[in-house]
């Protein structure tokens, strides 16, 4: 059953198989290769991933189609969506380049605990020198949830400066809030705000942030009071310091999630940023991630300045992230989660 996602779906898993083409064309009939088992955090549904590889002849000529099927367990019926992304490409074993690459995307509606057949296909001349890669996300469908009640008017509250017995100073600009608000979204703001220790924070009713923005804090708060951020601005990596320091896990997997997803301009970006940071909060699984997106995408990277000015900053990196695109890649699962 087909389906169409909307921004307000939560994600519940965000994982990706690569398979090197030549484990799957094991002889001239239909093969049958399984992935590695995938679980959303939640244990709301569990699947194998099943690729197969057949011959199909037309005209005289043949080519190889690959089909993916889901042999899934532990769903709910009708409330969640996959959106599987697949593709194929092909290698310059010499110049590094892609000199082909196809891509097919299909998102649907999982059927109860059993076998979703063919959820997404496409077809190639041959699977020699190419590596499959497919991108799986989970959705829940349920109805979404707007910010609404106590959340939204508080909120609104603070933008007017209404009621708010607190002020964060950053950048020398104050940002009015509620202690309460505060204190119940955030660990370490409650620690310091609630008079549990003796802070001055607790006292002045002042908290002032460091190695920040206020407009990063500015989303910050938004995504206390709301629990969602309007406008980003590619301000992910800046919330995700916030969420760190401050021990806000949802905004974590949020911005995780955002920068998992990201165009290949914006990986190398933040590969640039973040490559030899010390501090940074970016966890090893991301930067993999983050990599992956670079290394597949160097045929259209490369002949930009920003990755000019990487490789004079990071030959090292490079020289790796280079060799990895030449070598044949085996199954591998990468997750958001880990």
């Amino acid at each position: 059953m087909a389906a169409e996602r909307h921004a307000s779906m939560p994600l519940l898993l965000l994982a990706e198989q690569t398979v090197d083409g030549a484990s799957l064309k094991k002889s001239s009939e239909t093969t049958r290769t399984h992935l590695a088992k995938l679980e959303t955090k939640d244990k709301r549904v569990s699947f194998v991933p099943v690729m197969e590889r057949k011959i199909e002849k037309d005209a005289g000529s043949a080519c190889e189609c690959l089909s993916l099927d889901l042999f899934c367990s532990h769903t709910d019926a009708n409330s969640l969506m996959i959106q599987c992304k697949m593709t194929v490409e092909d290698y310059d074993l010499k110049s590094t380049k892609i000199t082909n690459q196809t891509i097919k995307e299909e998102s649907f509606v999982l059927k109860d605990s059993g076998h979703n057949a063919g959820v997404v296909s496409l077809k190639t001349n041959s699977l020699h020198n190419k590596k499959v890669t497919v991108l799986f996300m989970v959705y829940s469908i349920s109805a979404p949830h707007p910010a609404t009640g106590a959340g939204l008017h508080l909120n609104r509250a603070r933008s007017e400066g209404t009621l708010c017995d607190v002020k964060l100073l950053v950048d020398g600009v104050e940002l009015p809030a509620h202690r309460a608000v505060l204190a119940v979204r955030s660990a370490v703001l409650n620690r310091m705000l609630t008079g549990t220790g003796d802070f001055k924070e607790a006292r002045e009713g002042r908290v002032e942030l460091v190695d920040t923005s206020a407009a990063a804090v500015e989303k910050f708060l938004e995504f206390l009071y709301t629990d969602r951020i309007e406008v980003w601005h590619d301000s992910e990596l800046d919330l995700l310091h916030l969420a760190e320091k401050y021990m806000v896990p949802e905004l974590r997997t949020e911005c995780c999630l955002r920068l998992w997803s990201c165009e290949p301009p914006r990986a190398l970006s933040l590969l640039n940023a973040t490559a030899l940071a010390t501090g940074t909060t970016i966890s090893s699984a991301l930067r993999q991630r983050l990599t992956t997106i670079v290394a597949n995408n160097l045929q259209t990277l490369t002949s930009t300045k920003e990755w000019a000015d990487f490789k004079a900053a990071y030959p090292v990196i490079v020289d790796t992230m280079l060799g990895a695109s030449r070598a044949q890649t085996r199954t591998s699962t990468l997750s958001v989660w880990e």
